[in-house]
């Protein structure tokens, strides 16, 4: 996979990332972070807490584009 996208940079492709793997990815990152210290174990915890909103803002935000683009498919059948 890294060399398909080193290609891409490399070539100025299209590189597309799917922003729920990406948060997904992220939410693995920090979950596997072992701190020893109260001060970084709360840092950690926020972190988690704003990747679980923005995950579920994202959710939202394609529930919402999921509807609008049905909504402008029926009125393109409508003209």
């Amino acid at each position: 996979m890294l060399k398909k996208l080193t290609k891409k940079i490399l070539l100025n492709e299209d590189l597309r990332v799917e922003p729920g793997a990406s948060i997904q990815t992220l939410y693995d990152i920090v979950s596997n972070i072992r701190v020893t210290n109260k001060r970084d174990t709360g840092r950690l915890q926020l972190a988690k807490e704003h990747i679980r909103s923005i995950k579920r803002q994202m959710r939202s935000l394609n529930e919402r584009v999921s509807t609008l683009e049905e909504e402008l498919k029926v009125l393109t059948e409508d003209k």
